[in-house]
């Protein structure tokens, strides 16, 4: 799609590109492409892309799998979205936020979908911990996100999240390409990444909810060390919650985004 069509099309729909909503259209075909070659589609894929837009990548999505079900909140864009699915029958269009669609309502008949979707900013974190967090869980995501957010999402020790925890809890992550800000209209200040996620079969625990709350008590006060958050939410003293970090093979004054997954699992496994 050229700039001079989109703007056709935002004319038409009467479409002020919002940007709080992160309404940023992609117009680089390359981009599709790529997009479409990390996710290794087949026939009997399912997608579920989040903000589809005006739908250059939802029809190439399309065209290469199964179904897609295309989730756009925005109610001026959504026509777009019906004339499409009339065009393409196995485009399924839904006018509501991803975050109050039902995934166990969309009849995935007990097959993994693959989650495409170039998210906006806001609902980023949301998005990846929740679709993670609960069943049915997607095979593989591949989204456009901030480069930040991206770099956030692959850290590695010393740099940690919650959020770069909780995806190495069920995923192998990695950036694929990175996407100037000149490939979308209108054009955004950061640069953009094309984020692959690998989902595995079972996550690196068996509860990995209740593991997951142990890491956000040690993020729960970041600054501090992380024994310091240990002893005030469990009302240890400071010299046992120093001892179950030199149980659990960690340094007496590491911080929460100084511990892999792999630490998270030792601490947890001393603080039973």
């Amino acid at each position: 799609m050229t700039k001079e069509q989109l703007k056709f099309l935002l004319k038409k729909y009467k479409i002020f590109p919002r940007k709080e909503q992160g309404q940023n259209f992609l117009l680089d075909d390359q981009i599709i492409k790529d997009i479409i070659a990390v996710s290794n589609l087949s026939k009997d894929d399912t997608i579920l892309e989040i903000g589809p837009g005006f739908g250059v990548l939802t029809l190439a999505l399309a065209q290469k799998t199964k179904k897609v079900l295309a989730i756009e909140q925005d109610r001026n864009i959504y026509p777009a979205m019906l004339a499409l699915s009339r065009q393409q029958k196995n485009i399924f269009p839904f006018n509501q936020s991803i975050q109050k669609f039902n995934l166990e309502s969309a009849d995935f008949k007990n097959q993994q979908y693959k989650l495409i979707a170039n998210l906006p900013y806001s609902i980023t974190s949301w998005v990846l911990q929740h679709l993670l967090e609960h069943h049915p869980q997607p095979g593989v995501m591949v989204i456009m996100v901030q480069k930040e957010v991206a770099e956030r999402v692959i850290a590695v020790k010393g740099a940690m999240s919650i959020l770069s925890c909780a995806v190495n809890l069920y995923a192998d992550a990695e950036i694929m390409r990175l996407v100037a800000a000149e490939c979308f209209y209108p054009a955004p200040k950061v640069m953009s990444a094309i984020l692959k996620l690998t989902v595995r079969p079972q996550p690196k625990v068996k509860d990995p909810e209740k593991l997951m709350q142990i890491i956000k008590i040690g993020f729960s006060a970041k600054r501090k060390q992380l024994h310091h958050n240990l002893s005030a939410f469990f009302h240890f003293s400071p010299s046992k919650a120093k001892n179950i970090l030199e149980k659990s093979q960690l340094g007496l004054n590491v911080r929460a985004q100084e511990l892999s997954v792999e630490d998270w699992i030792r601490l947890q496994k001393n603080l039973v």
